[in-house]
């Protein structure tokens, strides 16, 4: 296998949010983790200070790069009611070296603010996707982004990432009021986590969403049909500039 040269590893990190169609009032299982509640667990600093932290600790195993290997790792883990992460597994994995490296990181975080419901704290199950991306001497700037279908460059992560109008809580409240579990699904049971991407425009417009990863087309639909509901977001800036951004959000269907 041919290996890569002047390799200059950057990581990517994309901060997932989970929603559920279902009552706040209910955890997702029999040990009390909860998926939504009514303070979500919050990392010391802000989801910013969770990108840099990520970004700082992470080390592109050394066979993955030579062997170029590379791609998105999904990490789920719990908050606990001290704040605490455990519970780290792989959602989607890409390669043992990467996914091992992911999980390293994860479990070394500071300790959040733990997530409560009715004033209690509670555990909370969180799912961070993290990118592993080589580029072979470009500049970081130019790593941070790709140019897509139509010619347009659409950037990973900038200087000033998009936001929801209100933030991650109001965007959490957006997506939980509208999802509307599918009645099939409902009947057959099928249940899981849909991952969808999409691009933040200049305008601050949603666009280009995708099913990054689906669980079953009914589900897909409908995280695709909320997704695409989005109001108008505040742009991703880079250098002071408007500037396209893709971003992921998990949303999780769960049964009570």
């Amino acid at each position: 296998m041919k290996i890569l040269k002047l390799v200059v590893p950057v990581v990517f990190l994309f901060l997932g949010m989970v929603f559920t169609a279902n009552s706040q009032e209910k955890s997702n299982n029999k040990d009390d983790v909860f998926v939504i509640v009514d303070e979500m667990p919050e990392y010391p600093g802000g989801d910013e200070a969770l990108r840099k932290d990520i970004a700082n600790s992470v080390k592109y195993p050394e066979d993955a790069v030579k062997k170029g290997i590379q791609g998105k790792v999904y990490v789920t883990f719990v908050v606990d009611e001290n704040g605490k992460v455990s519970d780290t597994k792989i959602a989607r994995g890409v390669d043992p070296s990467l996914d091992k490296e992911a999980m390293r990181v994860m479990n070394e975080l500071k300790t959040w603010t733990p997530g409560k419901q009715k004033g209690a704290p509670v555990k909370v199950s969180y799912t961070v996707p993290i990118n592993f991306a080589l580029n072979s001497g470009d500049s970081k700037e130019k790593s941070h982004s790709k140019v897509n279908e139509k010619g347009d460059v659409v950037f990973f992560i900038v200087e000033d990432m998009p936001e929801f109008p209100g933030g991650d809580e109001a965007l959490r409240q957006f997506i939980a009021t509208n999802v509307k579990y599918p009645e099939d699904a409902k009947k057959n049971g099928i249940a899981g986590k849909v991952y969808i991407s999409f691009v933040v425009d200049e305008n601050g417009k949603v666009a280009d969403t995708k099913v990054a990863r689906g669980v079953d087309a009914s589900l897909d639909k409908e995280a695709l049909r909320v997704v695409n509901l989005s109001p108008t977001w505040k742009p991703g800036k880079q250098r002071g500039e408007a500037v396209k951004v893709q971003y992921t959000v998990p949303i999780s269907f769960a049964l009570n």
